[in-house]
């Protein structure tokens, strides 16, 4: 999956090293649209700057963030994922070691548990979340906007085509193209009397 090119693991890391949270970060908002809260403004960082804990491997650094209550929430939603993901390094590298340690790369996706960034994969192609934002991204880059609320119909349609044809691409881009709806244009919203008074006022003073 997208997930396991070089890039996107190269990308979402810290610089000149891995990083579980913005990698299961961005698997939560890219891959499954689910919107990751912002960390708080209030984090007492002290704890993880401490020499011993630069020492330590990313998933026990990761349980240290874990045992504070304002970050645990955020953490359980991306850690685990990222996790995952640990036998490569910042650059995208393969490796077995963290701080001389063998790498845990176990993790969870929704309840579903996995041994590593194979079993992630498998997670994810049984989430449902995944062709859903699939569908989603692809109708908002053809359309060159977000979906409106009135779309929710026709995004169900394309969805439950998308999967009758077998998660297919080329037959969901077949789906968007021929829709009615990809080709309907909304009529402009004309300028209220006050807008269109304020745009003459401006016009008589660029011209005085």
């Amino acid at each position: 999956g997208i997930h396991m090119l070089a890039g996107f693991i190269a990308l979402h890391s810290h610089p000149g090293r891995s990083s579980p949270t913005i990698r299961g970060k961005a698997v939560r908002e890219l891959i499954m649209c689910q919107k990751v809260p912002d960390p708080p403004g209030d984090v007492d960082f002290s704890l993880f700057n401490e020499p011993r804990v630069q020492t330590l491997t990313a998933r026990d650094r990761l349980d240290i963030h874990n045992s504070v209550p304002s970050c645990a929430g955020c953490h359980r939603l991306t850690d685990t994922i990222g996790l995952s993901m640990e036998k490569f390094d910042g650059a995208g590298q393969f490796r077995v070691n963290d701080q001389g340690q063998t790498i845990d790369a176990s993790g969870s996706l929704d309840g579903i548990d996995f041994e590593d960034h194979a079993g992630l994969s498998a997670a994810l192609s049984t989430n449902s979340a995944v062709p859903a934002c699939f569908v989603q991204k692809t109708l908002s880059y053809g359309l060159g906007r977000e979906l409106g609320k009135e779309e929710r119909v026709w995004f169900d349609y394309v969805l439950q085509k998308f999967e009758q044809n077998g998660y297919r691409f080329k037959p969901l881009m077949r789906s968007i193209a021929t829709s009615d709806n990809f080709f309907a244009v909304q009529a402009p919203t004309p300028p209220s009397a006050m807008d269109a008074r304020a745009g003459a006022v401006n016009t008589a003073e660029k011209r005085s």
